[in-house]
C-alpha cells in the first residue's frame, strides 16, 4: 500500500501506478483533484480520507470574530486545486449573507506578503484554507498582518501557534487514524476500490484561539468564544 499525504503527492502517485493500492490522507478535494471521480468507492486502486472542512462553520466563526462582517480577504496558491474550490465555495456561500471575498492570490510561498498587503483597507479579516504555499509562509503573513491590525483566521489549527488569531480544523490526530484503518482493511485482503473516500465530520473540528495575536492584530474575543475553544493561548 501507498500512502500519500497531501494533493500533489497523491497526483504523483497516481499516475505513477494503476495496480498498487494508494490511500491519500489530507486531500481537500480528491474529485476536483482527479484522484477519484465521486465519493462513491472508485473501482480503481485509489481511496483515502480528505481533510475538506465543512466551510459554513467557518464562516460562522468569521461573523463571530468580526460581528460586522462585509468582506473576507483571501489569500491562496492560483496553481493549487483545492484552493481554487474552497475560493468558489467561499463566494457562494457568503453572497448569500450579502458579504464579499477580495481575493489575493500568491502563486509562490515568497509571493504570500505582498498579497496580504495587498488586502489592507479592502478586507476584514483573512481567511486562510489548508493551501500549501500559504500554510508554508504562514509567519510572513503574520508580521504583515499584525502591521496592518487584520485578523487571520486559519482552517490549519498549527497556524495558531504562528500567528494565527484563532482557527477551526480538522484534528489531524483523527485524519490520521481513520487512514490507517483504511490501510488496514486494504492489507487484510479488501479492495482499495472498494472501499469509498471518506470526510470528516464537522464534530471532529477542533478550536484553537491566541488572545495574544488576536491582541496584535487589534480584536478581542467574546466570553463566548473563548469557551468554545480546546485551546486558548
Amino acid at each position: 500500500v501507498i500512502v500519500t499525504i497531501g494533493t500533489p503527492s497523491a497526483q504523483s502517485m497516481v499516475a505513477a501506478t494503476r495496480k498498487i493500492p494508494i490511500v491519500f490522507a489530507a486531500v481537500t478535494d480528491p474529485v476536483a483533484a482527479k484522484l477519484v471521480t465521486s465519493w462513491e468507492p472508485s473501482k480503481t486502486n485509489v481511496t483515502g480520507v480528505s481533510d475538506e472542512l465543512p466551510l459554513q462553520p467557518q464562516i460562522d466563526l468569521m461573523k463571530q470574530v468580526v460581528p460586522n462582517l462585509k468582506t473576507v480577504g483571501y489569500v491562496y496558491s492560483p496553481g493549487e486545486i483545492n484552493s481554487t474550490v474552497v475560493l468558489g465555495q467561499l463566494q457562494s456561500l457568503l453572497a448569500k449573507d450579502g458579504i464579499t471575498v477580495a481575493a489575493a492570490p500568491a502563486q509562490r510561498t515568497t509571493d504570500v506578503p505582498m498579497a496580504t498587503k495587498s488586502l489592507q483597507g479592502k478586507a476584514d479579516l483573512i481567511y486562510t484554507s489548508l493551501d500549501n504555499n500559504v500554510v508554508s509562509a504562514y509567519e510572513s503573513m503574520y508580521k504583515v498582518a499584525k502591521d496592518m491590525k487584520m485578523p487571520l483566521v486559519a482552517s490549519d489549527t498549527g497556524s495558531v501557534k504562528r500567528g494565527a488569531a484563532v482557527a477551526l480544523g480538522v484534528n489531524y490526530h483523527e485524519l490520521g487514524t481513520a487512514t490507517g484503518k483504511i490501510v488496514g482493511r486494504i492489507l487484510k485482503g479488501e479492495q482499495a476500490g472498494n472501499i469509498a473516500p471518506q470526510r470528516m465530520t464537522a464534530d471532529q473540528l477542533d478550536l484553537m484561539v491566541s488572545k495574544s495575536h488576536a491582541a496584535e492584530q487589534g480584536i478581542t474575543f467574546s466570553e463566548q468564544l473563548l469557551k468554545q475553544a480546546k485551546l486558548v493561548d
